[in-house]
């Protein structure tokens, strides 16, 4: 964590995070509410973070956040419905592999992309 905490926001500590040793028990818990968004995005990786977390931190006033909670298939349905209309969640929603197959057939309708 004391690399992670150096590492900042940068491209090098979203490698770190999503290595596949990276520790997410008790992350939630620990970063939540962190101040820095970089933090809490780290509590969308614990295994045991709600739902209501994960959509609380779908609000977040961080994009990265917002992107990392879009893509997480722990999001409610409704909320992930909300964030797949939203430029800069769309990408990260789209992934999620919660997003029924009708939804995804939705988006591909609206992209103009043959069935």
């Amino acid at each position: 964590m004391r690399v992670y905490a150096r590492l900042g926001g940068t491209l090098s500590a979203w490698m770190a995070e999503t290595h596949p040793r990276f520790p997410r028990r008790g992350l939630a818990a620990r970063y939540a509410d962190h101040p820095e968004g970089h933090y809490r995005r780290l509590a969308i990786r614990d295994p045991a973070a709600a739902p209501a977390l994960v959509e609380r931190l779908s609000h977040d006033p961080v994009v990265r956040t917002r992107q990392a909670a879009a893509g997480d298939p722990r999001l409610p349905l409704h909320r992930l419905r909300e964030v797949l209309h939203i430029p800069e969640t769309s990408y990260s929603a789209g992934a999620n592999p919660a997003l029924p197959e009708s939804e995804m057939a939705a988006v591909l309708n609206r992209a103009g992309v043959p069935a």
